[in-house]
């Protein structure tokens, strides 16, 4: 299925295929990704997926190994399939993702047949998400692979929410994820990396409470200028555009502000956030740090940091002789909570 708005390597995943809930490997998505970048509105149910055409966009040093793994991706699918919620029935339908999927081995070529109720699926969708594959297939992980989806389908209206809980089983998290820090941690985070710089679209997300629990996210998504191929590009030169766009620019600041807030040990996320309220000024960052060591009773680092550099606190000077450090005087005021105390707010 091609976008209709042209453009090479454009696949279009149904909004139903998104939102289903099924588990499958990295490499097996990639193979899912290729199908939906090939397959047309068509009275074929067979289709056959050229190797040669997107091994070139992995960026790997030994392209062999791309061969290897989706070969074997290929023989794993065997009882893999996905489960759609039909709402309006209240029942819970159950496909197999291929009537029969083959590697030929001497052509490398992967050949799948759909079942015809799933390719009406395929078609018959009133909302999807186009994107370009090559995005698809350099995120280090399923989760980002899903999540990139979910945020692309929602793209045109620039925020999504979803339930937690919900999230989580149509992601199939083990449960070792029941708390929101593990999610965190083993997917948001990943994905937040991946996705964020890396694509064509970026995000930002905010978890709501219910009392003290997370219990649902608010994403907050923008188009990102694209960075890898367009209509325009050709092919074979597709692989080192991409290995030049994701060495870029943000990685390495992230990279720092981790080294100078190495004590506090936050994520790529938190010096993200961090990065993002100094508009880029590492400077500033490292100002705002060295006076939140001598400044007493933070809750949580990131939080004071993005404060700190928006209401550009200060160290209050004084002509006491005292110790200090890095030249600062040992007692930093939080201005806002010492307005209050002025005003007698704070009683």
């Amino acid at each position: 299925m091609k976008d209709k708005r042209g453009g090479k390597l454009i696949c279009k995943r149904p909004e139903t295929i998104v939102e289903a809930r099924f588990k499958l490997t990295k490499k097996q998505n990639d193979i899912l990704d290729m199908v939906f970048a090939t397959i047309e509105n068509d009275d074929k149910l067979e289709y056959e997926i050229e190797i040669n055409k997107y091994a070139k966009l992995y960026i790997l040093k030994n392209q062999s190994n791309v061969y290897a793994d989706l070969k074997k991706a290929t023989k794993s699918f065997e009882g893999k399939g996905f489960r759609i919620l039909n709402k309006e029935e209240k029942r819970e339908d159950y496909f197999p993702w291929f009537s029969r999927i083959t590697y030929l081995d001497g052509e490398s070529k992967i050949v799948v047949e759909l079942g015809k109720t799933l390719k009406q699926i395929f078609l018959d969708v009133k909302r999807a998400c186009f994107y370009n594959i090559i995005y698809s297939l350099n995120f280090k992980s399923i989760y980002s692979q899903r999540l990139y989806y979910y945020l692309k389908t929602f793209e045109d209206t620039g925020f999504r929410v979803d339930n937690l809980e919900e999230l989580k089983i149509k992601l199939v998290c083990p449960s070792s994820y029941k708390n929101f820090s593990d999610f965190k941690r083993f997917v948001m985070v990943p994905a937040y990396e991946d996705i964020n710089g890396n694509s064509d679209i970026n995000f930002e997300y905010e978890p709501q409470y219910t009392g003290k629990k997370v219990t649902n996210l608010k994403f907050y998504i923008k188009a990102n200028k694209p960075k890898i191929l367009n209509e325009h590009t050709s092919l074979p030169n597709a692989a080192t555009e991409v290995s030049a766009t994701l060495a870029e620019p943000e990685e390495e600041p992230i990279k720092k502000i981790m080294a100078i807030m190495a004590d506090s040990k936050i994520t790529a996320l938190d010096a993200k956030k961090i990065l993002d309220t100094a508009k880029g000024d590492i400077n500033i960052i490292k100002e705002k740090y060295d006076i939140s060591k001598i400044t007493p009773d933070i809750k949580t680092i990131v939080g004071w940091m993005v404060k700190a550099i928006k209401k550009d606190y200060q160290a209050l000077t004084s002509n006491v002789n005292s110790d200090s450090f890095n030249n600062y005087p040992q007692r930093v005021y939080d201005y806002d909570e010492l307005e209050k105390k002025l005003l007698g707010w704070g009683n």
